[in-house]
């Protein structure tokens, strides 16, 4: 089961294990939650223990455009349709623009 939350809220940098797959470098749990936090709009999947198993973001001008930089689900997570869900809900968020 996976439930979804539109806000970094009180996220800790231990909820966020795994990404960045394939990366040379990736960034730090701590980078990472900072990314989330400083987005303008931002989409989290996760699972029945609090372990986030996918994200969006979206950056904007809050005027006329936006754009997702980041989207993952882990590997364990992926062919349930969580991506999907989790760009539905950042489009949502942007409505209007």
């Amino acid at each position: 089961m996976v439930r979804y939350a539109d806000a970094v809220g009180t996220l800790r940098p231990e909820q966020l294990v795994g990404f960045f797959e394939g990366w040379p470098h990736p960034p730090a749990a701590d980078t990472h939650l900072q990314l989330l936090r400083s987005s303008t709009q931002v989409a989290l999947a996760l699972d029945r223990s609090g372990q986030v198993v996918g994200f969006a973001t979206a950056i904007s001008d809050g005027v006329l455009t936006a754009y997702i930089p980041y989207l993952e689900v882990l590997a364990s997570h992926r062919g349930r349709g969580i991506g999907t869900e989790l760009v539905r809900r950042v489009l949502g968020q942007l409505e209007g623009l």
